[in-house]
C-alpha cells in the first residue's frame, strides 16, 4: 500500500463542531493556496490570519486547511488481488 498525503478544507463553527469538505487537494499545496483559492469577496473574509464564512456581516465558519491520509493500493497489490480472483 502506499501511503499519499491529501488536504480537505475544514469548517469551524463556535459550538465545536467541524464540517469537513468533500474536495481533496494535492498535499503538496500549501494551505494558503488552497484558501486562497476559496476566498470570495463578500462570502468569505481575512480576518487576522484566518479565513471565515460570513452570513449576513458576521463571521460563522473558521475555516482550515487539514492533511488526510488516504492508502492506495500499488501495482503489486493489484497484481496479487487479480491473481488471488482467479
Amino acid at each position: 500500500m502506499k501511503k499519499i498525503t491529501i488536504k480537505r478544507v475544514v469548517y469551524h463553527d463556535g459550538n465545536g463542531k467541524e464540517i469537513i469538505g468533500g474536495k481533496e487537494y494535492d498535499g503538496k499545496l500549501t494551505n494558503e493556496n488552497i484558501l486562497g483559492a476559496l476566498h470570495e469577496v463578500g462570502y468569505t473574509k481575512w480576518i487576522g490570519s484566518n479565513l471565515w464564512v460570513m452570513k449576513n456581516g458576521i463571521p460563522v465558519y473558521r475555516v482550515t486547511v487539514e492533511p488526510f491520509v488516504q492508502y492506495q493500493k500499488s501495482w503489486y497489490d493489484l497484481v496479487l488481488d487479480a491473481i488471488r480472483r482467479v
